[in-house]
């Protein structure tokens, strides 16, 4: 998806949870026609977000430090991560209304696992 690591795709974590989720074919045909609905939205972000990334790495690096321009462009980078965190938002919305009750608190409790996982991990380092 461009620019975009694991963490900014949308769907690839329910498409992952899917088979845990017990997804029908209707469901899983919904969920996919979320994410091509989409699809256009994610790739300009993920864009955006590789150059927002690139131009920071080049103000860092640069011979002469211009803490200014670091500044600016990390902001630019934070302003396209905000407008990801809110697209994931607005995508988690929408698959979740094709999800049963019992569906929507498996994914939530699937997503605490995985986010306890990640918890240990970053302890471990």
């Amino acid at each position: 998806m461009g620019g975009m690591g694991w963490w900014a795709q949308p769907f690839g974590g329910l498409r992952m949870m899917a088979s845990r989720l017990g997804l029908t074919d209707a469901q899983r045909d919904q969920v996919e026609a979320i994410a091509q609905s989409h699809r256009d939205e994610w790739k300009a972000l993920g864009d955006r977000a590789l150059t927002a990334r690139q131009a920071l790495n080049a103000a860092i690096a640069a011979d002469t430090i211009d803490e200014a321009a670091i500044r600016q462009r990390s902001a630019d980078l934070a302003a396209v991560e905000a407008d990801i965190a809110v697209a994931r938002a607005h995508a988690r919305a929408e698959i979740f209304q094709v999800l049963t009750p019992d569906q929507q608190a498996q994914a939530k409790a699937l997503q605490e696992q995985f986010q306890q996982k990640m918890a240990a991990r970053r302890r471990l380092k």
